[in-house]
């Protein structure tokens, strides 16, 4: 816990930092990008089947005068029951008497029909082109659509726990290296694949490498911020996130046609790439890892970037062994293995996180699932969708700032769940009020988004915290795929899944005062940092509770 006397001697908030900070923010804007860039490159255009009399450019001489295409798609293309044309079925034969014929849905019921034999038509004014037309994901293949962005969220759920295994194995730097060149190069590659399977074979190895620069970025950010300014590079790392949602949107604006969208939000990655190449390794994990000289060549470097001249004299192996005694002294008796089983304290913080994350990506993507009437403007819509973000994540700053985590993240969390709620009892002929109520829940647990992440590392140790982290996004990518399941009871009972998206981040309030006040206290860096501050926590509370009786008995 000494290491922010430490960073004192290095400048505290200087000139690394900040150019650390600009390059993390690099890398986590395409995040989202990529997590959602499915929205565009995957949509469904409007389509029918192929036509041979009116696709097919030779047999325009065989037409009659003045048939105009109306005309011909009237005796190809059978109406379905909503009195519009099929888009999955055509007439065995062209039906030339429906020319004539005023009630074409009840003369078109009887008519022989078949599938697109041929093929499909699809409508370009919007994409040129997307994964659906590309290999033709309609009709009795429009499940395999849905596929690919579930192949893509198993990804994620897998990558992150193995990213953050690695990154606290062989340290933040060069899991960061590894995997913003992986993206860059399968995000590329993608473009090319020849079949839909490869396709999604590369996005899963893709969603792999972006749980991993998730995870270690956040990690090799808070591991060289003073505590004074982590809340602040949080929420401006948060705003990124959401930012990279409307970047999204004009990205899919000019680019029309998903491999050049696909591109767009791929080969900025090699450019990234080369950005983290001149950061430092993480001096914390370096130190924790009993690589005391490595830690010390990394410290002074950055203190001459931040202008401290005298550091050569200030910092040796003789002071960094005396500012982290404890911490090394628990390195020695562990053989640098962190037994999280024989620490209950530890195990019910992490399992106590992780439904934290859980809960609160449920009642997120379930609103985003519902959130249907924003617009017609799919542009406009995703635009929103990231702008909703900002006003509520500037708020929490100040709660980082000033608030204490828990009363902080489990009020947000309640007030979320209880917008939701209120649905329930609003009339459906009411869309304004239903919609204004689930943006404002959707940003009470965007506040709780961006406390949570500078408070889940509080709460770790830096030798568990990568882990830690990559396990976190596995429970948000597990939570996002549950969350589209619950619609399905819907057709049950109508309010079940509003009741669950409800009810879930309630629960998770609840379970926010199982764990410790960490406001103004420094990282901890051992398990046995995270024991003492829970002890210490534990005596205050009581000593609180003590006093507040005895001013009780005294008043009576």
């Amino acid at each position: 816990m000494a290491f922010s006397e430490l960073l004192q001697h290095m400048g505290n908030f200087g000139r690394y930092q900040i150019m650390l900070v600009f390059s993390i923010l690099s890398l986590t804007v395409p995040l989202t990008t990529h997590n959602l860039v499915e929205n565009f490159s995957g949509a469904i255009p409007a389509h029918r089947c192929y036509i041979h009399l009116l696709d097919n450019i030779t047999s325009e001489s065989k037409l009659p005068e003045n048939l105009t295409t109306e005309a011909l798609l009237r005796i190809s293309i059978p109406m379905g029951v909503n009195n519009e044309q099929e888009q999955c079925l055509r007439f065995h034969q062209a039906q030339w008497q429906l020319l004539n014929s005023s009630d074409l849905a009840i003369s078109t019921i009887e008519l022989e029909t078949e599938a697109c034999l041929d093929g499909w038509i699809y409508d370009q004014s919007i994409f040129t082109s997307t994964i659906v037309t590309q290999w033709n994901l309609v009709c009795k293949s429009k499940s395999l659509k849905l596929w690919s962005q579930s192949i893509y969220m198993a990804g994620y759920m897998l990558g992150s726990p193995l990213g953050g295994y690695i990154s606290d194995k062989f340290g933040r730097k060069p899991a960061l290296l590894a995997s913003s060149l992986l993206s860059a190069l399968l995000g590329t590659g993608s473009i090319f694949a020849p079949t839909f399977p490869i396709y999604c074979t590369i996005r899963f190895l893709l969603s792999m490498s972006m749980g991993t620069i998730y995870a270690t970025s956040l990690a090799l950010l808070i591991e060289w911020l003073p505590s004074n300014v982590t809340p602040m590079i949080i929420t401006i790392r948060s705003l990124a996130l959401s930012a990279g949602q409307t970047v999204l949107a004009g990205l899919a604006y000019v680019f029309r046609d998903w491999r050049m969208l696909q591109l767009s939000i791929s080969v900025p990655y090699f450019v990234f790439f080369l950005s983290v190449w001149w950061t430092s390794e993480s001096a914390r994990w370096l130190i924790i890892s009993g690589k005391l000289e490595k830690a010390l060549k990394v410290m002074k470097k950055v203190a001459h970037i931040n202008g401290k001249k005298d550091v050569d004299e200030i910092l040796n192996i003789e002071v960094l062994q005396s500012a982290m005694r404890e911490e090394l002294a628990f390195l020695k008796r562990s053989s640098k293995k962190i037994k999280v089983m024989e620490s209950p304290i530890v195990c019910k913080t992490i399992f106590l996180l992780y439904f934290l994350r859980f809960c609160s990506i449920f009642f997120v993507y379930g609103v985003l699932t519902d959130l249907k009437n924003l617009g017609s403007n799919m542009f406009l819509s995703q635009a929103l969708l990231g702008a909703v973000d900002f006003p509520s994540k500037c708020l929490s700053f100040l709660a980082i700032k000033f608030l204490k985590r828990r009363p902080s993240i489990a009020s947000v969390l309640f007030l979320g769940g209880f917008c939701i709620l209120i649905n329930i009892f609003v009339p459906k002929d009411m869309p304004f009020i239903r919609l204004g109520l689930a943006m404002l829940g959707k940003g009470f647990v965007a506040v709780s988004f961006s406390i949570g992440m500078i408070y889940n590392h509080e709460l770790i140790p830096t030798g568990l915290r990568s882990r830690v982290e990559g396990g976190i996004i596995f429970m948000s990518g597990l939570a996002a795929s549950l969350s589209t399941l619950v619609l399905i009871t819907r057709q049950y009972f109508e309010p079940l899944p509003t009741i669950l998206y409800g009810t879930s981040p309630i629960m998770a309030a609840i379970c926010v005062y199982f764990l410790p006040e960490t406001l103004n206290l420094p990282l901890p860096d051992t398990i046995q940092d995270v024991e003492r501050r829970h002890k210490n926590y534990k005596k205050t509370s009581t000593k609180e509770e003590e006093s507040n009786d005895l001013q009780d008995t005294t008043e009576c």
